[in-house]
């Protein structure tokens, strides 16, 4: 039975298991990392609209280099540790300590006004009202100043220290005064978008102590900040005037992640790029058709990996106020040692002579001349935006939605969510989109594409259960399962013999650089600023005003210049995604209409 192996391809079987295994259980959860560790949507957004960036970069740059001096091997090794110690550095990033604008008022006992212009999310209100988990924490705070307030400390706080201050004539916005608030658990309330909590003590800089009371009522403005505490961090990240992200400190934790994510992607583009050449190299041009074959083992690794890690992270976070990705972190660095292991056994052919080909610019000229290839950009930069809210904000949105009783197995619902993309979704899809494109037709399908992308950002939108969210999950195999068959197949159709591997890096450009880029940017801004409903609905309104408009170029092109599809030719297109399995089954001539 085991005769009819070919244990040549063994080793680029194993390597993309291994691979996707090991970046399964991080790759989609750095967003929700990076939200754990204190980072904005619109600055998540920022990251992501660069990480794709710098893979294109890195693909031709090292892709050339490897290529001229037959060094494919020693940089498919490198890049592979590269990848291992830049992901699991971003395990000892610390936490940001965050700082907002909050509310000082005081009638008998002392609050703490924390507001928030969306209203909070439900993890924070379990966390903050519910659980007795900030009993005996403490915020420092910088209050503005106010005749007042100094009057009501010197009278009732038993704070003399401030009683010259509340007989002198103060200037407006010219007096500060800092102490440190300690909490009590037992009295906080939630009202509409505010949370009141009841400041127990108050500590001055000079180690006084003070219990808070007030005759009258008086309130002032203040900048909390909160430093080693996961719950108030987690509370003042959502406040109205949040100043996170702005401080010395929180712009190094922001370099730190930004450069680890930055190396990792590059190393991850390297790597897939030129484990893809490994493989057509040992396939030959009589075997390239059996690509997905191959590749395949990649998305299996992804979907096994990517679905027990979250279990795993829910289970080993049991009483925490945030969840422990500790564990996937060593996994992956296992994993990928292991990986590299098994890819110093993999043997390379000597590769066969070829002709030069055409200047790169010429090529992308001559083919962009073409109005086809002009509307198909416009889809691709469509179908990109809608695929880097889904890679990038789902599981972020996921973690708003949910309730404190769901918040224990939230990263459990995201690993299955990440089972049923891999295994229901693009698997299954990628596999019968020879069919599915020889049936409608290419422009068909990039319609149907961008058409259930608005269905599905609209469900997302309505669903305020995100558990709802695995059987809305099944519409990502006619979504992001058809676009990278159909985007490939179609600029493989339409592009003359010669310029293929061209076109092909043009159009991963337009889709990730543009595309993925721009959709990862907008949709970060929006959630900070509307959150996740308006967000996943202004998406759902956009995907068919792109779709409008790609239809109504379509027509226009037709008058103008009918023109019909003469120059198929039936090759492989070889652009390959970092984080997606792209599985390659045409067997047969598609049709381009």
């Amino acid at each position: 039975m085991f005769e009819s192996i070919n244990k040549e391809l063994l080793p680029i079987k194993a390597h993309y298991f291994l691979f996707n295994a090991a970046t399964g259980p991080i790759v989609p959860f750095l967003p929700t990392i990076a939200k754990q560790l204190g980072f904005s949507g619109f600055l998540v957004g920022t990251i992501y609209t660069i990480l794709p960036i710098t893979g294109l970069v890195a693909k031709p740059l090292f892709g050339g280099l490897a290529d001229k001096f037959n060094i494919h091997k020693t940089l498919f090794l490198i890049f592979q540790a590269v990848v291992a110690i830049s992901m699991f550095t971003i395990h000892f990033i610390p936490e940001i300590n965050s700082s907002a604008n909050v509310t000082f008022t005081c009638h008998d006992d002392a609050y703490l006004e924390v507001c928030s212009k969306n209203g909070f999310s439900n993890s924070v209100i379990h966390n903050v009202i519910t659980e007795s988990l900030h009993l005996n924490i403490s915020c420092e705070m910088s209050c503005k100043g106010t005749k007042e307030v100094y009057t009501e400390m010197c009278s009732n706080w038993e704070a003399s220290q401030f009683c010259n201050l509340a007989h002198s004539n103060l200037t407006k916005d010219s007096d500060t005064f800092d102490f440190t608030l300690g909490f009590d658990v037992f009295h906080d309330d939630n009202f509409e978008k505010c949370i009141y909590i009841k400041i127990l003590t108050a500590t001055f800089t000079d180690n006084t102590i003070s219990k808070p009371f007030c005759k009258n009522h008086v309130e002032t403005t203040c900048i909390a900040t909160c430093k080693n505490n996961q719950i108030f961090n987690q509370l003042l990240k959502e406040v109205e005037v949040s100043q996170t992200n702005v401080t010395e400190s929180s712009m190094y934790q922001f370099n730190f992640f930004l450069s680890t994510t930055i190396i990792s992607w590059i190393g991850m583009a390297v790597v897939v790029s030129i484990a893809d050449t490994i493989c057509f190299n040992l396939l030959g041009n009589e075997r390239r058709n059996d690509y997905g074959k191959q590749k395949m083992w990649g998305c299996i690794g992804f979907g096994i990996f990517g679905l027990s890690a979250g279990y795993l992270v829910d289970t080993l976070s049991k009483g925490q106020v945030h969840k422990d990705y500790t564990s996937v972190f060593y996994i992956m660095l296992v994993i990928m040692i292991f990986n590299i292991i098994v890819s110093t056994t993999l043997k390379m052919k000597t590769p066969e002579c070829t002709e030069d080909q055409p200047s790169i610019l010429w090529e992308l000229l001559n083919v962009c001349k073409e109005g086809n290839m002009l509307v198909f950009g416009w889809w691709c930069i469509g179908a990109g935006m809608c695929t880097g809210v889904i890679w990038n904000f789902l599981f972020w949105y996921t973690e708003d939605l949910a309730t404190s009783s769901q918040i224990a197995w939230l990263k459990t619902l995201q690993g299955l969510l990440t089972g049923i993309q891999c295994f229901l979704g693009e698997l299954f899809f990628n596999f019968i989109s020879g069919t599915v494109l020889q049936k409608l037709g290419h422009i068909n399908v990039m319609s149907l594409v961008l058409l259930v992308y608005a269905i599905r950002f609209m469900a997302y939108s309505i669903v305020s259960n995100p558990w709802w969210f695995l059987i809305i999950e099944i519409l990502h195999g006619p979504s992001l399962g058809l676009c990278w068959p159909t985007m490939v197949s179609y600029g493989d159709k339409v592009t003359p013999p010669g310029t293929k591997a061209t076109v092909q890096g043009f159009i991963g450009a337009i889709f990730e650089g543009i595309g993925t880029s721009s959709g990862s940017l907008i949709c970060g801004w929006l959630m900070d600023s509307y959150g996740g409903v308006v967000a996943f609905r202004v998406f759902s309104v956009g995907a068919l005003v792109w779709l409008t408009c790609f239809w109504l170029i379509q027509l226009l092109l037709r008058k103008v210049k009918p023109s019909p599809m003469h120059m198929g030719h039936n090759h492989l297109a070889n652009y390959a995604n970092p984080d997606d399995a792209i599985l390659m089954t045409m067997s047969r001539e598609l049709q381009t209409y």
